[in-house]
């Protein structure tokens, strides 16, 4: 990872790719380093270029280290910072945090704003190519190269290879600020999560507090629902050039640090002699109500009851993109994301039991027609409402549409499907919504996941409606909102402590990023998109404040619909609105 100071850095453009398109390309550059180093050492992994913002030039730094440790890396030439000359790899003096240095440079005077930002870790990547361009261009596209972690404290957490790095998210995939997906050579425990290969850079675009799905993910955690991701603030560069704060989080995937099932697909490996991606594709090429696509795997394992890992889907774009992927009789997707390459006998045996479940809450009475089983004997009732309750409570605009996550364990462990893990909470507590559609989630009172126009009523293919009328989940509701849920809102408020440190509180989360977002926002600007009628502040500060008011009045009306109540629901009227079109309700997962 340890780069030589080449004379051709004099040479080397910075490329803008990868960053916000206000950076212009400047002809030579240079680089700072907070890592403690000998003198005549090579330059460290966390070099930092200067970057120029509009008519600004920047050095972005990190808060894993100190300025007293700075130094000032660059090809052959001469250099002085206040007049003071300087040369390749010595200590840069005086160097303060919000200030401007005078930076003389290959006859040219700059100045150059230094900013440092908060104590989180931070990721340094650098592609094969030196750029982003291709990544960024197609999601299809992924690119080797080799990864530098800090940690919050300065040490190195990571430094090797990466297998790849590629664009994720579906609507985020079009912002200007990216998300991505890695996976390093091997496994490693980054920032205190469990060891894995397969880790999500989430940018939070739309997020102009930054910590929704933090607060969101810890929720989770707090009430325990199994199996959620961890994750951790970082400041993110790539090949050398800051490119905003981050979530670093672990994905859903099954595995001994995630999703700890049965692993399926390496059972389906071992008895068969390709690898699995090798075998044909087959099954239904359109998304037709009943019918799959699946691949042509001549062997199956013995036991084939799990584990599986599906999501739950509306936008019809994902069948085409998916290799296995099963279209309800009710419209919806089950995209079957584990095993990756399902067999045919895979996907009849998970999705029978995913149809039965959709087929008992569209029942009048809970019953599957077909099994004579309860909906509840189908997925763990529990794990049920426990995530449409953070789906509600975080009035998450995909909620009923996309990254909703279930896993099926083999039998010998559960004969059900659990709900979860939780996933994907840029878009929630006020922070997004549509003029044409999305009005209801600007207001933190009233319910978004379980009505149709302003009604208690289940549409016609959404899932959490259908059950939040059913008398026995409404029960649920209610008393895992006053054990569980309502303490967890109080310590996000700040007017409780998670003593086990799951949870804290926003202002806790603010002040932990403070810093960085400064930096972030300088970088990719706030700027409400004409489709955005949310306005949620003009600065981190002001951000923080609306998240703060609009979660404290989300309490005081979930309070007073579910705290101390046990009486059910309206009753779902028995004429049926009008169905909204599938294709006009969809609008893919940010992230």
């Amino acid at each position: 990872m340890r780069k030589t100071v080449f004379a051709a850095f004099l040479i080397l453009l910075l490329v803008a790719a990868g960053t916000a398109s206000a950076i212009e390309p400047m002809a030579r550059t240079v680089y700072v380093t907070l890592s403690a180093c000998e003198d005549g050492s090579e330059m460290p992994g966390d070099a930092v270029m200067w970057q120029r913002v509009g008519s600004k030039y920047y050095f972005f730094l990190p808060g894993t280290g100190t300025l007293e440790n700075a130094r000032l890396w660059y090809g052959s030439g001469d250099a002085a910072i206040n007049g003071k000359t300087i040369r390749s790899g010595d200590r840069i003096p005086d160097l303060k945090d919000g200030e401007a240095i005078r930076l003389r440079y290959m006859g040219k005077t700059y100045l150059v704003n230094v900013m440092q930002g908060s104590r989180i870790g931070a990721v340094f990547i650098d592609t094969d190519s030196g750029d982003m361009k291709k990544i960024d261009a197609s999601k299809n596209y992924r690119e080797s190269g080799s990864m530098f972690l800090l940690n919050e404290d300065g040490s190195v957490g990571y430094d090797g290879a990466l297998d790849h790095i590629k664009l994720r998210g579906h609507t985020s995939a079009k912002f200007d600020k990216k998300g991505y997906a890695i996976k390093l050579h091997q496994k490693a425990s980054l920032l205190g999560m469990g060891k894995a290969k397969r880790w999500a850079l989430t940018s939070n675009a739309r997020d102009h507090a930054l910590i929704r799905n933090q607060i969101c993910f810890g929720m989770a955690a707090y009430v325990e629902m199994p199996y959620t991701p961890q994750c951790r603030q970082v400041d993110l560069y790539l090949n050398h050039l800051y490119n905003g704060t981050y979530i670093l989080q672990e994905k859903p995937e099954i595995g001994e640090n995630r999703i700890d099932i049965a692993d399926l697909e390496k059972a389906t490996e071992a008895v068969n002699d390709l690898p699995l991606e090798e075998y044909p594709k087959a099954g239904s090429a359109s998304a037709t109500r009943g019918q799959f696509k699946y691949i042509d795997i001549p062997n199956d394992p013995e036991d084939i009851t799990g584990g599986y890992l599906v999501e739950f889907e509306v936008s019809r774009d994902r069948y085409a993109e998916a290799d296995c992927v099963y279209t309800t009789a009710q419209g919806r997707l089950i995209v079957v994301q584990e095993p990756e390459y399902a067999s045919q006998a895979q996907m009849q045996y998970i999705t029978k039991i995913m149809q039965g479940y959709e087929n008992a809450i569209f029942a009048e009475d809970g019953i599957d027609l077909v099994s004579g089983k309860w909906y509840d004997e189908f997925i763990d009732h529990n794990s049920l409402v426990m995530k449409y309750m953070l789906e509600e409570i975080s009035k998450n605009l995909d909620g009923n549409k996309s990254s909703q996550y279930f896993y099926k364990p083999e039998d010998a462990v559960s004969t059900l499907v659990f709900a979860g893990p939780a996933w994907d909470y840029d878009s929630t507590f006020g922070d997004y919504g549509r003029a044409k559609d999305s009005r209801d989630l600007l207001d933190p009172t009233g319910f978004y996941q379980c009505v149709v126009n302003n009604n208690l009523v289940a549409s016609s293919y959404f899932w959490w409606p259908k059950l939040y009328v059913k008398p026995d989940f409404f029960e649920s509701v209610c008393a895992i909102w006053q054990t569980r849920y309502a303490p967890a809102l109080r310590v996000v408020l700040g007017r409780e402590k998670d003593e086990t440190g799951k949870l804290k509180s926003i202002e806790e989360y603010a002040a932990a990023i403070e810093k960085s977002a400064a930096m972030n926002f300088i970088l990719w600007p706030m700027r409400q998109s004409s489709e955005n009628i949310a306005r949620c502040g003009k600065t981190f500060k002001a951000n923080i404040e609306y998240l703060t008011n609009f979660i404290s009045k989300r309490y005081d009306f979930l309070e007073s619909e579910w705290g101390n109540r046990t009486e059910e629901p309206a009753e779902e009227p028995t004429e049926s609105l009008a169905e909204e079109s599938p294709a006009e309700d969809t609008e893919p997962s940010a992230e």
